[in-house]
């Protein structure tokens, strides 16, 4: 049973319940005038009347949500629609104010380890076979161009990419918990506590998957872009000016670098630093794009769309609200009546 027959399932056993409610209610009117004597038909009417007003009351708030109760163009209907760009703008802002503050993504920049994987790749035969051959087959103009381009090529620079990922969506996984206490304050005050809830956590969720899909897959659009961007470097690297022994320095340095890396700590911690430095300004001066993208993204969708699809994910457990909604409702009428007549005695 898919999303949307689940919907449809729950959303007939809530208007059952009514028509049920509706039912006993007649029933005990019709039994109420035929035998008056029986007192206990009162309180039977008195719950079914009472869960019909508690049904129809949810019925009315859930429906207002997603849609406008019986076509009417009631004000402070169809919600979510309606207020689609300010959830947009409001969850963006959100992000970039709460989300990705300097005290927040500090702590976990600091644990990146550039110098570690850097050592790890040095160290493998294979990196090295091809940087030899690199040095020793490429012309001499442009030795460190061909060199980065080869890089690309051969996807060398994609499990450093990866690695990155991974820690950004380690960050945004830990943090789920900021984006659910805040976010109360970035929605306009007539949707409920649990429509805003449920889009917090697609929004976190989804971004998490975003960044995480990006961690595994190398053909991601930001990695792609990425790797356009190593691209572009690689030719502006181009130049006439390299000569024999600079390529000769180059390939000799490799294996001296690899063997410094690996003894001196002062070394790895400055490269750690100055990769951490460079990812924290990175992410700080990029943060904005973060909102205007998550604003963007919302305001593109189609209103429609947008609350078709949140009622599929959130519409099953509204509709346990009208259910508890009827029965509640029955209660709270069967005590009233209850109440009543016992002051009334």
């Amino acid at each position: 049973m898919d999303k949307k027959q689940k919907l449809q399932f729950h959303k007939r056993i809530a208007t059952g319940l009514f028509f049920l409610m509706l039912a006993l209610y007649i029933g005990a009117v019709i039994l109420q005038n035929k035998a008056p004597e029986l007192s206990f038909v009162g309180y039977i009417k008195a719950f079914a009347e009472a869960a019909m007003v508690g049904a129809l009351a949810d019925w009315f708030a859930v429906t207002a949500l997603f849609h406008k109760p019986l076509g009417l163009n009631i004000p402070h209907t169809n919600l979510i629609e309606a207020h689609k760009n300010d959830i947009g703008e409001n969850l963006g802002s959100f992000v970039v104010e709460n989300f990705l503050k300097p005290q927040q993504i500090r702590p976990y920049i600091t644990h990146i380890r550039v110098s570690t994987f850097v050592i790890e790749w040095l160290s493998n035969k294979n990196t090295a076979t091809k940087i030899n051959e690199m040095v020793k087959e490429s012309p001499l103009k442009g030795k460190v161009a061909n060199w980065l381009t080869t890089l690309i090529d051969d996807n060398q620079h994609q499990p450093f990419v990866g690695q990155a990922f991974e820690k950004v969506a380690a960050y945004l996984n830990t943090h789920k918990e900021i984006i659910e206490s805040e976010i109360d304050n970035q929605f306009p005050p007539l949707i409920p506590s649990f429509i805003k809830d449920s889009i917090i956590r697609k929004v976190s969720n989804g971004l998490y998957e975003f960044i995480s899909k990006a961690s595994t897959n190398q053909y991601h659009p930001i990695r792609t872009e990425i790797t356009a961007q190593l691209y572009a470097l690689a030719n502006k690297l181009n130049s006439t000016e390299w000569e024999v022994p600079i390529a000769q320095l180059l390939q000799t340095s490799i294996s001296k670098l690899t063997a410094e890396l690996k003894q001196n700590t002062n070394l790895q911690q400055q490269i750690d630093i100055w990769a951490q430095k460079t990812a924290y300004q990175f992410v700080l001066r990029n943060k904005e794009e973060v909102g205007r993208l998550i604003s963007s993204t919302v305001s593109q969708w189609e209103g429609r769309e947008l609350s078709k699809k949140l009622e599929l994910e959130v519409g099953k457990d509204l509709q346990f609200i009208r259910i508890n909604g009827t029965l509640v409702g029955g209660m709270v009428g069967l005590l009233i009546y209850w109440f009543t007549h016992l002051f009334a005695n």
